[in-house]
């Protein structure tokens, strides 16, 4: 009885770290196949040091950690290609190109592509598929490509192969779809980022058909993958705007000779210059934030006795000395219309 005292005084004074589990050992043999594999991938695409870049991706990383299903030591690199790709190899390491960032818009889209990337690394999703190949175990796997034997360079290159062409069946990749979404929602990002992702490319192969997307280079299958996402928003009740993830219809307040409240750098509404035009100017921002969207049909956008109503939302009346409601309102159009034709595979109205 007294022994069992002890040990439970020393539970309670000593940390829980003393007490935990040995380091997962099937970890331990990923992480040193991802290290294998990078030696490799290093020594043909040169990294690149941005710090503005890989301080965003860090901060997005560790965003969509605690979602993951293990604890991995997740590192994340950028390479410097124009080739949009991304890419997570086995233990965690994960590959930005600096094509594909500079081809997506918000932060949101980028986490759309770092939770992809981070589901097939947490669910094994390259090894799964190498030993499926060579029909042997998870655990054979790893022995075989550790233990440096004739067949260790190949199946290794193999690990690696599948991750940067993303090759992988179309059951994982609709699993690191499904998950990678949850993730995205469950990590604060908008949702709608998964969505104008696969609009990205699907654009980009319209224009350009020959080029190589790696991340998605399975695109006759992109358009299902993009119908499954916008189900699994519509089945949660999560409403599709992509001017979040697109960076689009973004409002501001210029006070010069008279205040203004443009959206993307167009002119909506003016007003004399005063305290009251500026607090009203705000008011209206504000419902403009909350209640304009790309997926607006022409006719939500309304007026009604003189005032502007989006949906049943009250956005502008009136008022002297300011831009009238019917002027607002095809100032309003020819914004969302502008900012549509910039993108147009999306379907807005769907």
């Amino acid at each position: 009885m007294r022994k069992l005292l002890l040990i439970i005084a020393a539970i309670i004074i000593f940390p829980p770290a003393i007490f935990s589990a040995e380091p997962d050992p099937d970890l331990a043999k990923e992480v040193e196949i991802g290290r294998r594999a990078m030696k490799q991938i290093e020594e043909k695409w040169p990294l690149t040091s941005d710090p503005a870049v890989t301080s965003k991706l860090e901060m997005i990383l560790r965003k969509l950690e605690p979602f993951m299903s293990r604890r991995i030591n997740w590192e994340v690199r950028l390479v410097k290609t124009e080739a949009m790709n991304a890419f997570c190899l086995p233990g965690g390491f994960i590959f930005f190109t600096t094509g594909i960032v500079d081809v997506l818009k918000t932060d949101s889209e980028l986490a759309a592509v770092m939770a992809h990337e981070m589901i097939h690394a947490d669910r094994k999703h390259s090894l799964r598929m190498a030993a499926d190949t060579s029909k042997v175990t998870l655990g054979a796997l790893a022995v075989m490509i550790l233990s440096g034997g004739a067949a260790a360079p190949i199946i290794l290159a193999q690990v690696a192969q599948v991750a940067i062409t993303s090759s992988y069946t179309m059951e994982l990749e609709a699993e690191a779809d499904r998950l990678g979404l949850d993730a995205l929602i469950k990590s604060g990002y908008s949702p709608t980022g998964m969505i104008t992702l696969f609009e990205h490319f699907m654009a980009e192969e319209y224009k350009q058909p020959l080029v190589d997307y790696g991340v998605y280079m399975n695109h006759p299958d992109t358009p299902k993958r993009l119908a499954a996402a916008v189900k699994t928003l519509h089945e949660r009740h999560i409403p599709i705007e992509r001017k979040y993830s697109l960076g689009l219809l973004r409002t501001e307040i210029h006070d010069g000779a008279e205040i203004s409240l443009r959206i993307d750098g167009y002119t909506v509404i003016t007003g004399r210059r005063s305290p009251e035009t500026l607090a009203l100017m705000r008011t209206i921002r504000a419902e403009l934030d909350k209640y304009l969207q790309l997926e607006l049909a022409p006719y939500e956008i309304h007026v009604e006795r003189g005032a502007l109503y989006i949906g049943n939302h009250f956005i502008a009346g009136n008022t002297d000395g300011m831009t009238k409601p019917d002027n607002i309102r095809k100032n309003l159009l020819k914004v969302i219309n502008s900012a549509r034709a910039k993108y147009p595979t999306s379907k807005f109205f769907k």
